[in-house]
């Protein structure tokens, strides 16, 4: 019985947060910045300029050999090492010469000026099923956390600055119903925007299987399909903690807009003081349990990864690390945010 007026609670939760234009502008963010990457990658896929701007710039070889009276002039990108793509004009080189050409190319790109260039297969990925699929879901754990805190605060605390939330909890509505309501609607809205961006990863394949110039390999290349739901559960898992700190910094404020300051600030302030940490061998290992840092080590790990030392016998996985580091921070912010709702009182309208 308590279930299902949770669940009545969290439909009605959507019926008025749909007729705001908050969710709707941060799903139009995450759409657009989803269809970005994918058209980025099928770009850099057909157009060398495009790959060597997402490689950081361009870099080539050149050289010139004399044969028959005649000088040969001979120019390798990077495009095209990685690719192993040869000049029209390699056939005109005796083969002496191929072997000198050969060589010098192996010496530049073995100097590291082509490292932080993509095989173009790879950038085929970031358009053909299923991988773009996978690649659209993945990319939100970029950007999701900041979506979700600032929608987390603004479904939690525009109540406090309308001051409706008294007005409905006179109604006999329960406080930890209420708010497990909210927290249900947050999760669900997670779940449907990765759907959204699957489905329109799917269309887009299409559209880039048809539309010039013509793919010559499959529309969906073989792949592990079932890598799609293993992405899809690890993302939603790593946006629990912050859609818990957002309610949490809400719930402690009474405020949307320094809920919204507060988790955006710490998220940024933990981004750019990991990397110091790591400096420091000592200071590194905080960075372990960190929220942000154990987020993206989840994200970044396969959902199963435990590795047994043979020393001792004791797993030390850091995907299984991570996946308890989110579990706290979730447990406890959630833990203390429904301490605080059940027990301050709710004020009045405050305007923000």
């Amino acid at each position: 019985m308590l279930i299902a007026h949770v669940l009545r609670l969290t439909k009605w939760e959507w019926f008025k947060l749909r007729k705001r234009w908050m969710p709707w502008i941060l799903l139009g963010i995450a759409v657009l910045l989803a269809q970005v990457g994918f058209w980025a990658n099928y770009a850099a896929y057909h157009n060398d300029t495009v790959q060597e701007v997402f490689s950081g710039g361009s870099s080539s070889f050149s050289t010139t050999f004399e044969r028959d009276d005649e000088t040969v002039s001979l120019t390798m990108s990077c495009s095209d090492i990685v690719n192993d793509r040869m000049p029209p004009e390699f056939d005109q080189l005796t083969e002496e010469q191929k072997q000198v050409f050969l060589n010098d190319v192996e010496e530049f790109s073995g100097g590291g000026a082509c490292d932080n260039f993509q095989v173009a297969d790879e950038f085929r990925k970031g358009f053909i099923l299923p991988d773009s699929i996978t690649g659209a879901i993945g990319g939100f754990s970029a950007v999701g956390p900041l979506l979700i805190m600032v929608l987390a605060a603004s479904v939690m605390g525009s109540e406090y600055g309308w001051g409706t939330l008294r007005n409905v909890l006179t109604r006999g509505t329960g406080r930890w119903q209420l708010l497990s309501a909210k927290l249900l609607l947050l999760l669900r809205l997670c779940s449907d925007v990765l759907i959204i961006l699957a489905v329109l990863a799917v269309v887009s394949s299409f559209i880039a299987g048809v539309i010039p110039p013509s793919e010559t390999g499959e529309l969906a290349d073989p792949g592990t399909w079932l890598d799609i739901v293993v992405e899809y559960l690890k993302i939603v898992y790593s946006l629990l903690p912050f859609i818990a700190l957002s309610v949490f910094l809400t719930v402690l404020t009474s405020s949307t807009a320094v809920g919204i300051a507060v988790s955006i600030g710490y998220y940024l302030v933990e981004a750019i003081l990991s990397p110091i940490l790591n400096l420091n061998d000592t200071l590194s290992n905080v960075t372990d349990y960190l929220l942000v840092a154990s987020v993206n080590t989840w994200n970044a790990a396969p959902l199963v990864e435990v590795e047994v030392s043979s020393v001792s016998g004791e797993q030390s996985s850091d995907a299984l690390q991570a996946f308890l580091v989110i579990f706290v921070y979730t447990a406890v912010l959630l833990g203390v945010s429904f301490w605080l709702f059940m027990r301050r009182d709710i004020a009045g309208a405050r305007g923000d």
